[in-house]
């Protein structure tokens, strides 16, 4: 039997919105856009680009600061390593998706699921995917 903080334990990391759950997801998020985003760049600057603004304007309507507002601009734009907001774990996977289809529209459902297969497997031979495996996002 589970003592009383166990279970607190579990059920926070069972929560798909729980502010522990998102901490842990963040780098593998991060990892995962990052890869998939620069394939795209390699594919095509204009689409990869566009991609980007549509992500900002997409994630940008969920965050309630300025600051995070021009963190996620940082992030997005290449000149930030980091991504500094606090976002939800369902929002992390609506982006993902939204890229991953936005890739399909433009290079094609095969070409998409090659760019994400490599993006995840990069992540998951990554530690980070030890605290949060990748596919969770997907």
């Amino acid at each position: 039997m589970m003592n009383p903080g166990e279970q607190a334990v579990l059920k926070s990391e069972t929560q798909p919105n729980c502010p522990a759950r998102a901490s842990a997801a963040l780098p593998v998020f991060e990892s995962i856009m990052t890869g998939f985003l620069n394939q795209l760049e390699t594919l095509d600057k204009k689409v990869s680009k566009k991609l980007r603004q549509s992500i900002l304007a997409q994630v940008s309507l969920r965050l309630s600061s300025l600051k995070e507002r021009q963190r996620l601009n940082a992030w997005i734009s290449g000149s930030a390593e980091r991504l500094e907001i606090d976002i939800r774990v369902s929002d992390m996977q609506n982006c993902i998706h939204h890229a991953y289809h936005y890739a399909c529209d433009n290079f094609g459902p095969i070409e998409a699921d090659e760019l994400m297969a490599n993006a995840v497997k990069q992540t998951e031979s990554m530690a980070i995917a030890l605290d949060f495996p990748p596919r969770e996002l997907l």
